[in-house]
């Protein structure tokens, strides 16, 4: 019974570690969603294009070498374009665009 109660005291604490890394996440995800419609509204202003694939792939690269694991780089990738993209489904949802 008491390592029962240890365990049952173990999960619970990394529980809520890991809850508190999901709310970091999601402070974080929103973060990157903001600077992201700032860079928008300054190349918009500039007339520049607002989409750039290689500025893309380089954060792809990136994150994949700063992988540190568990996460295989291949999944830490794929992550991140799920990112990229829903972001980009938010811009162009605000500039009227439908996708």
């Amino acid at each position: 019974m008491v390592e029962d109660a240890e365990t049952a005291a173990r999960v619970r604490e990394l529980r809520e570690r890991v809850d508190a890394v999901d709310r970091e996440l999601v402070r974080n995800l929103n973060e990157r969603a903001r600077l992201v419609q700032e860079i928008v509204s300054a190349k918009a202003e500039a007339g520049k294009p607002l989409f750039d694939p290689r500025r893309e792939e380089e954060i792809l690269r990136r994150v994949a070498e700063e992988n540190e694991g568990p996460i295989y780089d291949t999944s830490m990738r794929e992550i991140f374009e799920l990112i990229l993209h829903r972001i980009r489904d938010l811009e162009m949802q605000r500039e009227g665009f439908s996708g």
